[in-house]
């Protein structure tokens, strides 16, 4: 039986019978899934809507386009170093993208969001952004406790005293010293770090003060909350009006008709 442990795929063989005005079923015959099982943890639990290989390759391949030699180590270092727990960590406990995989896909979303919007404004330099983008979260996988299927149960005790942004900062410092970061950028990606919440109240002690750190901001809060809204638009009849959410700044959020059929 310690084979059969929480986060498992089995295969079960039994029969479905009543029992007290119930259905139950009667288990025959159990073992875990194999790899020839045409199955994936992705069926049984939510998770992101591309698979975390997917994600992964078209990210890394970003990081591969970069034309500065120092974003692109210190990037890849960091994504390599937290590669495995990036492919099912959520973003978060309970609000935004909080499924199996959800960081990652999170940051595959804003880096796709900072490349569309960075055609309107060529100033921004795109390696910095990207490489911001890419950084600003990556500390979630110390802050939070996460099982291999995406659900967290708790916040680190690292988590609990020091948040992501402080982890993330001391993961960067160390990072930039083994791989001898040029100390400009190394300055650059630390702004864009402790600036990318905006305000004290939530956890950054400095607001951006160049393009790329203000970009990283607000393409955040963009796709966290859209993310939010698009959940809980799933959940409501045109018409209709959500209860009030702390994360969306206590509004009730309301789907429109537009999609309604007319009779």
């Amino acid at each position: 039986m310690e084979e059969f442990t929480s986060g498992k795929i089995v295969g079960i063989q039994g029969k479905g019978k009543e029992y007290q005005g119930n259905m139950q079923l009667d288990i025959q015959k159990i073992r875990l899934a194999n790899e020839g099982d045409p199955v994936s943890i992705e069926e049984f639990v939510e998770s992101a809507p591309m698979s975390p290989q997917e994600m992964m390759d078209e990210l890394n391949g970003y990081i591969d386009a970069f034309e500065n030699e120092d974003m692109k180590k210190i990037v890849r270092a960091a994504v390599s170093e937290k590669g495995d727990k990036l492919m099912y960590f959520p973003a978060a406990k309970t609000v935004h993208h909080a499924v199996r995989s959800g960081l990652l896909y999170h940051t595959l979303s804003m880096v796709r969001l900072g490349r569309a919007i960075q055609k309107f404004y060529p100033f921004i330099n795109l390696d910095l952004l990207t490489s911001g983008i890419i950084l600003h979260d990556i500390g979630k996988v110390n802050e939070l406790s996460s099982s291999e299927l995406g659900v967290v149960d708790d916040y680190t005790p690292e988590g609990k005293l020091l948040g992501h942004i402080a982890i993330e900062l001391g993961t960067l410092h160390r990072l930039g010293y083994e791989n001898n970061i040029d100390p400009e950028v190394m300055m650059l990606l630390e702004h864009m770090i402790l600036s990318h919440h905006m305000e004290p109240e939530y956890g950054s002690p400095v607001r951006p003060m160049f393009p790329e750190a203000e970009l990283l901001h607000h393409i955040d809060m963009i796709d966290a909350r859209m993310n939010t809204m698009g959940k809980i638009q799933e959940q409501l009849e045109p018409g209709q009006f959500s209860d009030k959410n702390f994360f969306l700044d206590g509004i009730r959020l309301y789907k429109n008709k537009l999609g309604e059929k007319k009779e």
